[in-house]
């Protein structure tokens, strides 16, 4: 069940109640606004109570999200998108259509009507990054699973089926029935870390949990460097956004 409340110096808050809500929880979507959790047996007056008395955070979290937003780069001509083996390039013309986009010999061409300039839209920007991840599933079938075939030969882990997903938060998982999902955005990262989330979901088709085992045997296939490789995964951003990915 959801709701909309209006707090006058906030807006619209979207609340869910939802039955596995242990507590009130407030966070802060980069697209959806200010989302309010509340349990099962909550109701919504008490979930107003709680906004107002963090509404103080919820400012600060608000904040940092515009300033995030004013520093984020847009897809636009002039800014970079480079990977291990893909390129973006826009091109300006007389086109039929005011922004289309196809992908030939390693590039992702944008074509643009000349005299086009609203790419600041969210609608342009999403239609760019649509087709730019679906290119990242092309390029990530051509080198992940590949990878993956060769790590497991190479640890003796055997998986069973292995497919190119799409998430950007869950970069790997190994069901029980050992079959491996990659995500497309593996492709963002530098060898070591691809290799890193590869060796975590194999370590799964042994141990099904995160319990010692997983971790010991994880940290040995990585030469004693699981933890060290897991911060630095953590400095990464696995977004679709201008920049030079070719590690």
């Amino acid at each position: 069940m959801q709701r909309l409340i209006n707090i006058p110096e906030i807006g619209n808050i979207v609340v869910t109640k939802k039955t596995n809500a242990k507590n009130y929880r407030l966070r802060v979507h980069p697209q959806k606004g200010v989302l309010l959790t509340i349990p099962r047996f909550g109701n919504f007056k008490e979930g107003e109570n709680f906004v107002l008395k963090n509404i103080d955070w919820i400012k600060s979290k608000l904040k940092e999200r515009e300033i995030r937003q004013q520093n984020l780069k847009i897809f636009k001509p002039g800014e970079e998108f480079i990977t291990r083996n893909l390129s973006l390039e826009f091109v300006e013309g007389n086109f039929q259509n005011m922004l289309s986009a196809y992908f030939e010999n390693k590039k992702i061409k944008i074509l643009y009507q000349t005299g086009f300039n609203d790419f600041e839209a969210d609608d342009v920007q999403e239609f760019i990054k649509k087709f730019i991840l679906k290119c990242l599933q092309q390029e990530a079938n051509i080198y992940l699973i590949p990878r993956l075939n060769e790590l497991s030969q190479k640890t003796g882990l055997k998986f069973k089926n292995c497919k190119i997903g799409t998430a950007s938060t869950r970069l790997g998982s190994c069901d029980s029935k050992n079959n491996i999902i990659l995500s497309a955005y593996l492709m963002l990262l530098p060898d070591r870390l691809i290799d890193y989330i590869i060796l975590h979901e194999l370590c799964h088709i042994l141990h099904k949990n995160h319990g010692e085992k997983f971790h010991n045997l994880l940290n040995l296939l990585t030469n004693g460097k699981s933890k060290e490789l897991n911060k630095e995964l953590k400095s990464f951003r696995t977004s679709i956004e201008p920049g030079n990915y070719k590690f």
